[in-house]
């Protein structure tokens, strides 16, 4: 049977975590391999930097105002800057111990905390405490030399802190190992009594050393202790706790697992204390569960009975720790995820669990998470509506009839209305800022006093945001900055948190954030994203927004083309454009990026790439002020008619030298052609011809005159109009026409001086008709060269 104390039990709201004074301080955690959670927002942010990396234990704590103050593994202790503290080594934890570290803020002390360690499997540490002095080393903090005070030797891996019943003192608890006692120690302002409460209760933890591991953790009523005893024992305990005297009582056993390697491991409450969480790992198969108690139940057999699977996955889980959310987070083994337990008040499915449900920004986790002191988490909300002007509620929920209650919410400009009896009384706070709520209650007699902190502050306006528009990349999707659709006021803004969600329901719980808010993908067109502004003290303090997210096509165009124009005409240019569009030019902007100039169509005048984005302007928004352009590239080639440099002849053969920027073909004697490509013409007959060169890209003709000499061998004046006379072939009047022509007879005779714009010799001398023979000539040209032949006089 499990027995009740007198107790004030004050209920948690499934709604948003507010953000209490000392919850601030389990704000960040640093675990796993330089794993890192910031959960200032009210949902965790991965941050990176943390130099920690542990298979299991790990310890973090932050200020009051949810800033980092450092952080251990129970070997090492790192400062917020992520350097090891002064004199920060050398504890005598360790790392693979399953809570090898936990730290204990020192009552009414900003300055002193308390590293408790316990070393691994009963190892000779045991479970010592470290001094840590914040204003030591300029306000970075330091160990001093109250450094590894044994209190007990040997104790298994487990250590767990919850509130003493004052509401200052802080209860640190142990377990000898080779043992039944439970040891527990008080902390309070001054210091740690290390006289410990020792409690012979529940199994004796014996046996393999592998018996020492498991977690153990109190509730955040302070009414329950949970105590897992992995590998051979594998069995859950819960006890009562007595959190004025210490003591732990009425234990309850749970040993339906079915694996023990590991077994049973991590353990974590609900933040209502009604449930208990366990996740049970199967080394051999590599698989976990995750089983869920109800408390409530009056009997062992009972709470046994009430056991669900919430989660089965085919990875190892370990350590469950409740975050300042009030959602639970369950370390993966070597995973860049911790699953989560969104609504863990809720029985079974309606409990949320989600095997990836946090991403760790690229780093990882192994079985551990930090511990704090659990009573950080009792009565997360024992307020709602804390924004100012609103109406904020207060909720107390006890198990025995309360007589008497007596608030005083510390708003004494309130006047009258500033205290109430009311057992769940409402106040409009005065102003913004910190207010300490007195809740005084009578029950049979004895008067208790619970004191909580709030803060009162400003609830951020809607947002009229104006569409954000994407320019789609593939399939109806576009790449989105959300964050550019926000005024940079707010964004500047140090009180407000800004974050984004696809669903109003996870915007409304914190639940889900986008992560990859400068580069989101949408998932559909449009699409509506929300947007919650939170005032970065009240968690519950918030405003949601609507920002619609619009795809915009980007144009579709002639991505590229070609054109050409001829360098030799007179002003020779081209004009190129944009190419064809899907609707009118006037509903786009132009802009040529080799020139800046900004129409559908431009001027050219030489040749090379020009490239022109093609920009509708309905796509150009501020947040967006290229709009969604397309590029489209028109390469332009010229050409131009070309130079005759020479013509070289040899023999009957002619080779035609033309330059030029154009691509160029060759003919002879008629521009019509046939061209060919071979600037070398062979077989040429004697005589004055023509060469043609022509622009392969119609840009024009040039053409040349050449000669080849030639040489009658035989000719026949006989007055029939046919080879009457003898000429050289090649030169004319106006080709060479100084060339020099002189006929002899085969005694060296000189008959005749010809110019070469004579008609010839006609076989004469002196009137008389020379007879048939063979006759010599002479040819001087008037290019140098020189021919001496002889040819043949027929008659």
């Amino acid at each position: 049977m499990i027995t009740r104390k007198k107790h004030i039990l004050i209920a948690f709201l499934a709604l948003i975590s507010v953000t209490l004074t000392a919850q601030n301080q389990a704000a960040n955690w640093a675990f796993g391999v330089r794993a890192g959670l910031n959960f200032n927002f009210g949902y965790p942010i991965p941050f990176d930097g943390a130099l920690i990396d542990t298979p299991e234990g790990c310890s973090s704590i932050s200020d009051r105002l949810g800033n980092l103050l450092f952080y251990s593994d129970g070997i090492t202790v790192w400062n917020k800057n992520n350097a090891v503290m002064l004199n920060g080594t050398g504890l005598q934890g360790d790392k693979s111990s399953t809570q090898s570290a936990l730290i204990v803020p020192k009552p009414d002390d900003d300055t002193i905390f308390y590293i408790f360690t316990v070393d691994d499997r009963g190892g000779a540490g045991g479970l010592r405490y470290s001094e840590v002095n914040m204003a030591l080393d300029g306000g970075l903090g330091g160990v001093t030399n109250n450094k590894n005070v044994l209190l007990a030797n040997p104790t298994t891996e487990k250590i767990t802190a919850i509130e003493s019943s004052d509401g200052r003192s802080i209860w640190v608890i142990s377990h000898r190992w080779m043992s039944n006692e439970y040891i527990a120690y008080l902390v309070s302002d001054t210091g740690v009594n290390t006289t410990p409460v020792v409690s012979a209760v529940g199994s004796n933890h014996t046996g393999d050393i592998n018996n020492t591991i498991g977690y153990l953790k109190a509730s955040p009523n302070r009414e329950k202790i949970a105590s897992v005893v992995s590998y051979d024992l594998s069995e859950t305990q819960i006890f009562d706790f007595d959190a004025t005297t210490g003591v732990l009582s009425n234990p309850i056993t749970i040993s339906n697992y079915n694996s023990n390697n590991i077994g049973p491991y991590g353990c974590e409450f609900s933040p209502d204390s009604n449930l208990l969480y366990v996740t049970e790992i199967d080394r051999s198969s590599g698989t976990s569960k995750v089983h869920q108690y109800d408390l409530t139940l009056n009997s062992q057999a009972a709470i046994i009975n009430s056991d669900i699977i919430i989660g089965e996955v085919d990875e190892e889980l370990g350590a469950v720790q409740q975050a300042l959310d009030g959602r639970l987070y369950i370390a993966i083994e070597g995973g860049q995820y911790l699953s989560v337990i969104a609504n863990p008040n809720e029985r079974g499915a309606d409990s949320n669990f989600e095997f990836e449900g946090v991403h760790l920004g690229g780093n990882s986790s192994h079985f551990g998470l930090p511990p704090f002191i659990q009573s950080y988490f009792f009565a997360t909300n024992v307020f709602r509506n804390t924004c100012y002007g609103d109406t904020t509620e207060f909720t107390i929920n006890t198990s025995t009839v309360i007589d008497s209650i007596h608030w005083d919410f510390g708003d004494p400009a309130s006047g009258s209305d500033n205290t109430s009896t009311d057992l769940n009384p409402t106040h409009v706070f005065t102003t913004t800022g910190e207010f300490l709520v007195t809740i005084s209650i009578d029950t049979e007699g004895e008067i208790q006093t619970v004191y909580r902190t709030l803060i009162i502050s400003e609830q951020p306006e809607e947002l009229d945001l104006e569409p954000l528009v994407g320019c789609e990349v593939d399939n109806g999707t576009a790449e989105f900055n959300l964050i550019s659709a926000i005024p940079q006021d707010i964004i500047d803004d140090d009180t407000i948190a800004i974050s984004y969600y696809e669903d109003l329901t996870d915007a409304e719980n914190f639940f889900n954030p986008i992560i990859n808010v400068s580069t989101y993908t949408n998932t559909a067109n449009p699409q509506i994203i929300y947007v919650r502004l939170q005032n970065s003290i009240r968690g519950d303090c918030y405003s949601i927004s609507e920002l619609e997210l619009q795809v915009a096509e980007r144009p579709i165009i002639e991505e590229t083309d070609s054109a050409f124009f001829c360098i030799n005409e007179p002003d020779a240019s081209i004009f190129i454009d944009a190419g064809p569009l899907e609707d009118n030019v006037s509903n786009y902007n132009f802009l040529w990026l080799d020139s800046n100039e900004t129409t559908y169509e431009i001027e050219v005048q030489s040749q090379g790439t020009y490239t022109v984005r093609i920009t509708p302007i309905n796509t150009i928004t501020p947040q967006n002020p290229d709009g969604c352009f397309a590029e489209r590239v028109v390469t332009v080639s010229t050409s131009g008619i070309a130079t005759i440099n020479s013509i070289q002849v040899s023999g009957n053969s002619a080779t035609i030298n033309a330059s030029g920027i154009g691509e160029y073909e060759y003919a002879i004697d008629d521009s019509d052609g046939p061209y060919q490509d071979n600037n070398s013409f062979t077989n040429l007959e004697p005589g004055i011809h023509i060469a043609y060169v022509q622009d392969k890209n119609g840009c024009g003709i040039v053409q040349g005159s050449f000669s080849i000499i030639g040489f009658p061998k035989i000719f026949t004046p006989n007055g029939d109009g046919e080879n009457d006379y003898w000429q050289v072939q090649g030169i004319s009047g106006q080709f060479q026409p100084n060339s020099k022509i002189y006929i002899f007879d085969r005694y060296g005779k000189l008959l005749k001086s010809l110019s070469p714009a004579s008609q010839g010799w006609d076989g004469t001398f002196n009137g008389s008709q020379m007879p048939t023979d063979d006759y010599w000539f002479s040819v001087i040209l008037e290019d140098g060269r020189t021919y001496r032949d002889h040819f043949t006089l027929k008659r």
